[in-house]
């Protein structure tokens, strides 16, 4: 396993606007695909279910399928008009590996537009005439997905409402731009909570 050194930020109010202060960072362990590359190779489907998603004999191909699909879910959901099923303008479904690939990467300027989707959800978020500490819980769940994920299924619902609303707000060219981070948040928004017993 590799290690990722996720930061963690909160929001605080400098001169008047929103800036956000790391708090620090959290380690996040994640498969090579190399790794992955073994419980591929082999996987054999034991049955496909009735939405037609293939179920493997390993745990771990089943790990591997479902980040998959969750991937492809939030890019096609991100760019769907809110409560239809039609496309916003210029934008496409991902059904070929090379759309796929040409989405994505991992720079410093990828970097750069998460800081840039997190300013401008707080700044998109605290005009929308909530109380302060509401406004504060949904900048907090746009900016940690783990804490997200692990909020109630009508929770989520309402928050995948505010980051849609955010979506739809932008221009053609920031939501481009932002389409990752979005995505990554509308995923979290669908993801089932864990139920302790």
């Amino acid at each position: 396993m590799q290690v990722y050194k996720m930061e963690v930020s909160k929001t605080e109010a400098v001169a008047g606007k929103s800036s956000y202060v790391k708090v620090g960072d959290v380690d996040v362990f994640y498969p090579t695909l190399e790794e992955c590359s073994g419980f591929v190779q082999g996987a054999k489907i034991v049955k496909t279910a009735e939405d037609n998603v293939p179920e493997y004999e390993s745990p771990e191909a089943n790990w591997i399928m479902t980040a998959i699909l969750s991937y492809a879910k939030a890019n096609a959901r991100n760019k769907l008009v809110s409560k239809s099923t039609e496309l916003k303008d210029g934008l496409t479904i991902p059904s070929t590996w090379a759309e796929f690939t040409a989405e994505t990467g991992r720079s410093g300027e990828a970097l750069a537009i998460l800081r840039e989707a997190k300013a401008e959800f707080a700044d998109w978020i605290s005009k929308q005439g909530k109380s302060e500490a509401v406004t504060k819980t949904l900048t907090t769940l746009f900016n940690n997905r783990a804490a997200l994920e692990l909020q109630t299924v009508a929770n989520k619902a309402k928050m995948q409402v505010y980051v849609e609303a955010f979506a739809e707000s932008l221009s053609e060219e920031k939501l481009a731009r932002m389409q990752k981070p979005i995505e990554a948040v509308l995923e979290a928004c669908t993801e089932t909570a864990l139920e302790l017993e």
